[in-house]
This record gives C-alpha cells, sequence and structure tokens, in this order.
C-alpha cells in the first residue's frame, strides 16, 4: 500500500511546476478515508472483497524526479497482506485468500515506478511470485496539503499464473478478469 500511495502523492507534485530536479516529500496516508477493493464476478453473481487493514500510519519519504512532463519515483513497495482482504461470506474469503495462494506467496506487492504526463501512473503488481506492469489513469484531488487519488485498474488473474476457480464440478466458474479499485487520502509535507 505504501508504493501505491506514494505513486499517488507524486502525481500531486505533477500539478506544480515548481519542482527541483530531485524533491523529497513525506507523506501520511488519512486511513480512515482510503481503501482497496477488489471486485470480481462469477458466472452465478458478483463479489466485492476488502482490504480490511489499516493502511501504514507512520510517515513515508519519497523521492522523485521531474524529467520533461514524467516523473521518476523512488520509495518503498506498498504490500498488502493477502489474508486481511475480506470478502462478503467467509467461504469466498477463504477462496480467494487459496486462488492467490497466500501462503506461499503472503503479499499483493505495488511499486509505482512513475507518471506520466500527469495523469497516468507506470505500476509493477506482484501476485502469486508473478510480476506484470499496469498502465492506469490516476485522478487527483489536491488542497490545503490534503491529496485524494483514486484510481480502477482492470487485471487479468491468469497474467499472475493463476487459474479462475470453479466450484460445485465446474457449475460455478470466477471470470478471470478483476478491477481493483483504491482511493488514498494522505497529508503531504516538506522534509
Amino acid at each position: 500500500m505504501k508504493s501505491l500511495l506514494l505513486n499517488i502523492v507524486i502525481s500531486l507534485f505533477s500539478f506544480s511546476c515548481l519542482f527541483a530536479q530531485i524533491e523529497q516529500k513525506r507523506i501520511k496516508i488519512n486511513s480512515e478515508n482510503s481503501f482497496v477493493k477488489v471486485h470480481g464476478s462469477t458466472n452465478v453473481n458478483e463479489f466485492r472483497c476488502t482490504y480490511s487493514a489499516e493502511l501504514p500510519i507512520e510517515e513515508l519519504e519519497i523521492t522523485y524526479q521531474q524529467k520533461g512532463e514524467n516523473f521518476i519515483i523512488k520509495h518503498e513497495a506498498l504490500f498488502l497482506k493477502v489474508i486481511n482482504f475480506t470478502c462478503p461470506n467467509s467461504q469466498m474469503t477463504e477462496d480467494f485468500h487459496d486462488l492467490l495462494d497466500y501462503e506461499q506467496y503472503p503479499y499483493i506487492i505495488f511499486q509505482v515506478q512513475k507518471i506520466i504526463n500527469h495523469n497516468t501512473a507506470e505500476i509493477i503488481i506482484e501476485m502469486a511470485g508473478e510480476q506484470k506492469t499496469y498502465f492506469v489513469d490516476i485522478q487527483n484531488n489536491f488542497q490545503d496539503k490534503l491529496l485524494a487519488c483514486t484510481t480502477t485498474m482492470q487485471i487479468c488473474i491468469t497474467d499472475f499464473g493463476l487459474k479462475a476457480p470453479e466450484k460445485f464440478f465446474g457449475m460455478v466458474k470466477v471470470n478471470e478478469n478483476i478491477e481493483v479499485d483504491f482511493k488514498i487520502e494522505m497529508n503531504i509535507n516538506d522534509n
């Protein structure tokens, strides 16, 4: 979650052209107004799993460098514990954890690499031991050192070597395409 949040912070700075070549900022996440949700579907119904743990509450430091319209970002990756995702019922939660092989791969890892043209983020996601790069649009709202960033990402689980599960002898099949929604709200401070 740290990585994703830091990505969002960088997009905030893209609104200001007053940057030096290399900048450092400190951010603090407002967990009460932030979330990560996974939406999926089967041939029978839809489901939504939410990250139920608190996001990091300590201040985080990011370093970024502007290159034309792009920002290169250096920060820690954001580690989300798979076991902290909960779904509408216990069986669905267990299936979600098993799908992501949480015992062998306990984290979903987000690493933001750069912000392109002020509103597109290049993000590396690691799930079940496989990495993929995504380019996602980010919407930002910035007022008085408070930044709120939101996005929706489309992910295919087979890109990570995962097989969509089937239940009841194949009568219920999970769609391999999922959506990840997040909103991160944070306070931004100079070092």
